[in-house]
C-alpha cells in the first residue's frame, strides 16, 4: 500500500515536518511522534488535505504507559477541536466519529507522553470494521491463543442481575429471574456500551457459560481484548434461554418475547446501554442457543440487533431459504455479522448448520463476503468451537466504531 511519510524533526518545539507529496487521508498516514510529558506545545500539521469522498470515522494509532490526549483541529488550532482521542495504557488505538468533507488542513496537538503511530480518515463504519478484520488475520483462529484466557490485570466485573419475567406458559404472572452480566474494566455509566445477549444449549441455563467470576472464559477474552486495545469495551450478558418457568423445549422458541418485553428493558434500565439502537446490540449462541441466534434473531428479532453469532447451531435451526426470507422482508434493517462456525465431526450440529449457512449467500442481497463469515474446524459438539467462537465474534463486532 502507497503510504505518505511525514518527516518530523522531534528536537523543535513545536514539531515541524516537511510533506513530501501530497497525502491521502483515507490511507494510513504515518505520524510517528514520540510526546515528552515535559512539553507543552507540542503538535504536528498535514495541509493540504482532500476529504472529498466524505469523512465518518478517524481512526487514531498510539501508545503510552499513563495518558496521551490527541487534539484535532481543521484549518486552525485557534478553533475548537474537531476530535478528541484518549489514550491510556492498555489502549492501542481509536476511533472517532466526524463528519468532513472538502479540502482542509488538520492540526494535531498532544498532552501527556507516549507515541502517535498514525491516522486514516474512513468514509464509514463498514469500511472500518472491513480494514480492521482485513489486517487482522488472526481474527479466525482454529484455536483462542493462551495469552487470551489468563488473568488480566485491567479485569471487568461480573454481576449476577435479577429481573422480572412474564410466566408465558402459564397465567403470564411476573417472577424473578437471574442472568450474569459482565462489565467491562473501568465501566462508567456515563458512556453507553454495545450489548451482547450470549446464549446457552439445550440442557443448560445462564450457568453454562461459565461467566460467573473471575475464573470466566469469557471474561478473560473479553478483559484481554480489551486491555490490547483490540476491541472496544462492550457488555455480555448470559441469560437462561427458556421463556416462562416451563422447561419443555418450546421453551427455548418464545425467548424473543422475553427479550423484547423483559430482559432488555431490564437491562436498559439498570445498565448503561441502547437498547433501541440495533447497531450496538448483538445476539450469539452454542447449539440451542445458536438456534435461538437464528431463527429468533435473524428470523424474528432484526430490528433489535444487527450482529448475529451461531456456534454449533442445532439440529431445528431455520434452513437457508427460510433465514433468507426474513432477510429479505426487511432490506431497510441491514446486517452487520453474521458469523457461523461449527466443527467437522459434530455429529449432533453439523448438517443442521450447513442447511442453515452454506447456500445462504446467493439467496439474499443482505449477506456479502464482507459481513457473512463461515467457519469451519477441526472439532466435535464442545466447548473447543463454543469459545472459539466467541473469541472470534467478539473481535468482528468489537472491531465497530465506538
Amino acid at each position: 500500500m502507497k503510504k505518505c511519510f511525514a518527516v518530523l524533526l522531534a528536537l523543535l518545539l513545536p514539531f515541524a515536518f516537511a510533506q513530501a507529496e501530497a497525502i491521502n487521508p483515507f490511507l494510513e498516514v504515518p505520524a510517528l511522534v514520540t510526546v515528552d510529558a515535559s512539553r507543552t506545545d507540542q503538535w504536528i500539521s498535514f495541509s493540504g488535505l482532500d476529504f472529498s469522498s466524505g469523512m465518518s470515522v478517524l481512526r487514531f494509532k498510539a501508545a503510552t504507559d499513563d495518558q496521551l490526549i490527541i487534539r484535532v483541529y481543521a484549518d486552525s488550532m485557534d478553533s475548537d477541536p474537531i476530535a478528541t482521542a484518549v489514550f491510556r495504557s492498555f489502549t492501542k488505538e481509536y476511533r472517532y466519529n466526524i463528519e468532513l468533507s472538502g479540502v482542509h488542513d488538520l492540526y494535531f496537538a498532544f498532552e501527556g507522553s507516549g507515541t502517535f503511530d498514525s491516522w486514516q480518515a474512513f468514509t464509514s463504519a463498514a469500511e472500518i470494521e472491513a480494514a480492521i478484520r482485513a489486517e487482522r488475520a488472526e481474527v479466525y483462529e482454529d484455536s483462542v491463543p493462551s495469552r487470551y484466557t489468563r488473568a488480566c490485570a485491567h479485569g471487568g466485573t461480573i454481576e449476577k442481575f435479577t429481573y422480572q419475567a412474564h410466566d408465558l406458559f402459564h397465567d403470564g404472572a411476573l417472577y424473578d429471574k437471574a442472568a450474569f452480566v459482565y462489565l467491562p474494566y473501568d465501566y462508567d455509566t456515563s458512556q453507553t456500551y454495545d450489548l451482547l445477549i450470549l446464549c446457552h444449549g439445550i440442557g443448560g441455563s445462564e450457568y453454562e457459560w461459565g461467566m460467573t467470576g473471575e475464573d470466566s472464559r469469557v471474561k478473560r477474552i473479553m478483559d484481554n481484548l480489551i486491555d490490547g486495545g483490540e476491541i472496544k469495551p462492550f457488555i455480555v450478558v448470559t441469560p437462561n434461554g427458556r421463556a416462562g418457568k416451563s422447561e419443555d423445549h418450546a421453551a427455548f422458541y418464545r425467548f424473543d418475547e422475553e427479550l423484547r418485553n423483559d430482559l432488555l428493558p431490564a437491562l436498559a434500565e439498570r445498565y448503561a446501554v441502547d437498547i433501541h439502537d440495533r447497531s450496538r446490540c448483538a445476539m450469539a449462541g452454542l447449539s440451542m442457543g445458536g438456534m435461538q441466534t437464528i431463527n429468533l434473531g435473524l428470523g424474528r428479532c432484526l430490528d433489535v440487533f444487527s450482529a448475529f453469532g451461531a456456534f454449533s447451531a442445532c439440529p431445528t435451526t431455520n434452513i437457508a431459504p427460510l433465514t433468507a426470507a426474513a432477510l429479505n422482508a426487511h432490506p431497510d434493517l441491514p446486517v452487520r455479522v453474521f458469523y457461523s462456525i461449527c466443527g467437522t465431526e459434530d455429529s449432533i450440529a453439523l448438517a443442521s448448520t450447513r442447511a442453515a449457512v452454506d447456500n445462504l449467500l446467493p439467496l439474499t442481497n443482505q449477506l456479502n463476503e464482507r459481513n457473512f463469515v463461515l467457519q469451519y474446524r477441526s472439532g466435535g459438539h464442545d466447548f473447543g468451537v463454543w469459545y472459539l467462537g466467541f473469541y472470534n465474534f467478539a473481535r468482528m463486532i468489537g472491531a465497530a466504531v465506538p
